[in-house]
């Protein structure tokens, strides 16, 4: 077998095909998301992850001003899950990175919901105290844009799906090209 094909995909396609139908799934159901209804126990992992992510990331910069801290959450929640896509893609673990996409979309769906709450604050929100503030209502209050609170939200879910769906495709380009490369002749070096 030709050290390039082994390489690439190791598995047998069906168990590619398999994960695909499961991502699809997966994809699907972060579609559904919503924080105090998870459609399942997948994603409520990793929203689990992610919310400890978010709260960690307010931990992290409590030094910095109040603006920063509040904004803080979100922004570590969606750059843990790209960092996750850009360490899969630079191990050159392609099929892992479409599940690290999908995480991504998760993210972006998960931060755009709470965005998109910051004037009807009707999330149950954590905190350390009864008194707990809604990160993005301070924040958009602060910037003067609390009214476009629904708008940016969205489009945080919107690029979260266009990342989704992205993810899918790669993955099904990436079986695609496993059977075109299992159909290919193999071309080995002639020794001189």
């Amino acid at each position: 077998m030709n050290e390039a094909k082994s390489k690439f995909m190791p598995l047998p396609t069906w168990l590619y095909v398999i994960g695909w139908i499961f991502f699809l799934y997966l994809f699907t159901s972060i579609l559904h998301f919503s924080p105090t209804q998870p459609p399942n126990i997948i994603v409520a992992g990793m929203y689990l992850i992610d919310f400890g992510v978010h709260e960690v990331s307010h931990m992290v910069v409590f030094f910095l001003p109040p603006i920063f801290v509040a904004s803080a959450g979100s922004i570590g929640e969606v750059l843990f899950t790209l960092l996750l896509l850009f360490a899969t893609l630079k191990a050159k673990s392609y099929f892992a990175a479409m599940f690290a996409g999908l995480w991504v979309m998760l993210g972006l769906m998960s931060a755009g919901i709470y965005m998109a709450d910051a004037r009807a604050q009707s999330l149950p929100l954590v905190g350390p105290s009864e008194n707990v503030q809604h990160d993005w209502h301070f924040v958009f209050s602060q910037l003067g844009i609390l009214s476009a609170d629904t708008f940016i939200g969205g489009a945080m879910q919107i690029v979260g799906i266009i990342i989704g769906v992205a993810s899918l495709l790669f993955g099904l380009y990436l079986i695609v090209r496993k059977l075109l490369l299992k159909n290919s002749p193999v071309h080995l070096p002639q020794a001189k």
